[in-house]
């Protein structure tokens, strides 16, 4: 199957899939771990698309044009990664995605789109989609103990608009991530077995 992992910064995010990652694996489990998009170009067309981890807020806006075009790169790299070895993957095991495509519709100041939300919103839609979304939930203060990478306005304003998408589709859970790990882990867990 093919899952998708979303959460603000601070929600625990990477521990929780290395975990998942390590306890699928002892089952005999394949897994294959991705983040936000396949790598289905070389190193040289992939300059300049990865975000500053340590201010994920600090890049100015693309132009609509540009930020159309880097769209369009993003529907192909999805599509070309699908049909290149994500397809196959996600039947012979699990794929595990840290955000997907979808995380632009909520937090595009990190992707520098500047374009209009309502082609994003249609360009995510026709992208191949997760079996399972799982977004991890925690409070404010909590995802500030653990991270300060963006202000507690955009951490509310993305809790927000997260929670608005995990009620358009039946895909997508809510996993209480103020939890201790173990639980949060074993919360994704029991989603994967219920998906079967």
């Amino acid at each position: 199957m093919f899952i998708a992992i979303l959460g603000c910064d601070g929600s625990g995010k990477s521990a929780v899939i290395n975990q998942v990652v390590e306890s699928l694996q002892k089952q005999g489990v394949t897994t294959t771990h991705g983040h936000w998009r396949p790598v289905a170009f070389s190193s040289v067309l992939m300059k300049g698309v990865k975000t500053n981890s340590d201010d994920p807020h600090g890049q100015v806006l693309r132009g609509p044009s540009s930020s159309i075009l880097k769209l369009g790169w993003l529907w192909w790299n999805w599509w070309l990664g699908w049909f290149s070895f994500l397809r196959k993957e996600s039947a012979a095991g699990v794929v595990l995605f840290d955000r997907y495509h979808a995380d632009i519709l909520v937090d595009p100041l990190r992707y520098r789109y500047g374009g209009p939300m309502w082609l994003a919103r249609l360009a995510s839609q026709w992208m191949p989609q997760p079996d399972l979304v799982m977004f991890l939930d925690a409070e404010p203060d909590v995802l500030l103990s653990r991270k300060q990478e963006v202000s507690r306005e955009a951490l509310e304003r993305s809790r927000a608009l997260y929670l608005a998408l995990c009620e358009t589709n039946n895909r997508y859970h809510v996993i209480d991530a103020g939890q201790p790990l173990e639980d949060v882990v074993e919360s994704v867990l029991v989603q994967m077995r219920n998906l079967h």
